[in-house]
């Protein structure tokens, strides 16, 4: 028994050994690059166009998405609602509020919570903040973006505290995640003699577009895997495997890339759910060369046929069709041929494509809002199906259009439709 007791307590001393390091481990910031700028010494015409600088980084780095005011009151006051499988994490105010915002500031402190995820005071952030991603950020960004902050009104809106659930919300309890999962802070080095697309692409996909965020699976600790840009599902919406072989096989081309991110609408559809914020408050205000470099590092040479339907497996279910003619046709057209610049294809459209019908599913049962695009395109409303469609009738239709443009022999019961309902039932309210 005294050889038992005495075991244990080894294990229980190696264990609290073990967390005490990687709680050191994760505290805090590691080094940092010095600025490359003296703001001090800045001329108005310096000033200025550090400012202009730092505008192109905050809509590339996507920044307005989270620290937006639901309110729409001002696009970097916080509140917007990130939603996570242990509780809510608000966007925070990022203006030059002194009271409320990020107006005692650094630029070294701006580096330190992109980089490092780690706010004055020694403070964690959590990682819905995509430090993960945001690693490898250049200081000259960095110090651009501070200077376009620093530019901005600010806005006098204290920051909302999240929602976790014990013991998620200790922040100083991050340590240990950042200890496991946090990568060391490291400016990007292109690799010398690399295509373009290898080097301006990975920085604006995987560094300040931080599409991994969403796209790329992760783990029981909600850290993102090797696995990268194989898709997820985040919030109650899939969004889809960016590989290469995966885009082509899915009729993705290099333009069509370029107009989904640039202008909002391709034949493979429109961004909706968690996609859409993106468009409206970062790639649609990209230049079109940063257009070209995301979208050919995406696709990396892969080349499929282009835009079109899978091949059909097997006969799509006669009630299905039959719905659809009623609900669909008269906007998207009887094949899913759509009508230009109103209703966007069905027949070559990836939501039906997916393996994961949860947008296909929420779409119809939801509908979308009528919202602008780019360059003068709009997204129709499209009703919600939710109080005309049985559970039953609604798996005839997905079954249909998955079947039929999708590839799919999978066919979805009325329980499986429940069970989809209740993933994305949660998050409603956001989208």
């Amino acid at each position: 028994m005294v050889r038992v007791l005495r075991i244990l307590a080894a294990v229980v001393f190696l264990g609290l050994v073990a967390a005490v390091f990687l709680f050191w481990l994760g505290h805090g910031a590691g080094k940092i690059p010095p600025a490359s700028v003296d703001f001090a010494r800045l001329d108005e015409t310096q000033r200025q166009a550090l400012v202009e600088r730092g505008a192109r980084v905050a809509r590339a780095g996507d920044c307005v998405a989270c620290h937006l005011d639901p309110s729409g009151a001002s696009e970097l006051g916080g509140g917007y609602p990130m939603m996570t499988p242990v509780g809510t994490i608000y966007g925070t105010n990022i203006t030059p509020s002194r009271d409320h915002g990020i107006g005692t500031w650094s630029a070294d402190d701006l580096y330190r919570a992109i980089a490092w995820g780690v706010a004055p005071g020694n403070r964690n952030l959590y990682p819905a903040m995509p430090y993960a991603s945001y690693h490898q950020i250049s200081r000259e960004d960095s110090d651009a973006l501070y200077a376009w902050l620093m530019a901005q009104p600010p806005v006098e809106t204290p920051d909302r505290a999240p929602d976790l659930m014990f013991p998620f919300n200790l922040r100083p309890a991050v340590n240990f995640w950042n200890a496991l999962f946090r990568p060391t802070a490291r400016p990007y080095a292109p690799v010398a003699g690399a295509a373009t697309y290898t080097v301006d692409g990975h920085y604006l996909v995987n560094v300040l577009g931080h599409c991994g965020e969403c796209h790329t699976p992760r783990n029981l600790a909600f850290a993102m895997t090797g696995d990268h840009l194989a898709g997820f599902t985040l919030e109650g919406a899939y969004a889809p495997d960016l590989r290469p072989q995966t885009l082509a096989a899915k009729g993705w081309t290099d333009g069509d890339l370029k107009a989904f991110l640039g202008q909002g609408l391709s034949a493979q559809g429109v961004p909706t759910l968690t996609m859409y914020p993106v468009l409206r408050h970062s790639t649609r205000h990209l230049a079109p060369e940063e257009l070209a470099v995301i979208s050919a590092y995406l696709m990396q040479g892969a080349a499929g046929q282009g835009p079109g339907s899978r091949p059909r497996q097997v006969d799509p279910p006669a009630a299905g069709r039959t719905l659809y003619l009623g609900l669909c046709a008269g906007c998207h057209g009887a094949q899913g041929e759509g009508q230009p610049a109103s209703s966007v294809r069905l027949d070559s459209n990836t939501t039906a494509m997916f393996a994961d019908p949860i947008n296909l599913v929420r779409v119809i049962d939801q509908g979308i809002v009528e919202r602008p695009l780019a360059e003068g395109l709009r997204m129709q409303k499209m009703p919600a199906y939710r109080d005309w469609l049985t559970d039953a009738q609604m798996a005839d239709l997905v079954n249909y259009m998955r079947q039929q443009w999708g590839g799919h022999t999978e066919t979805l019961t009325a329980a499986d439709i429940a069970g989809i309902k209740e993933r994305y039932a949660p998050y409603l309210s956001k989208h």
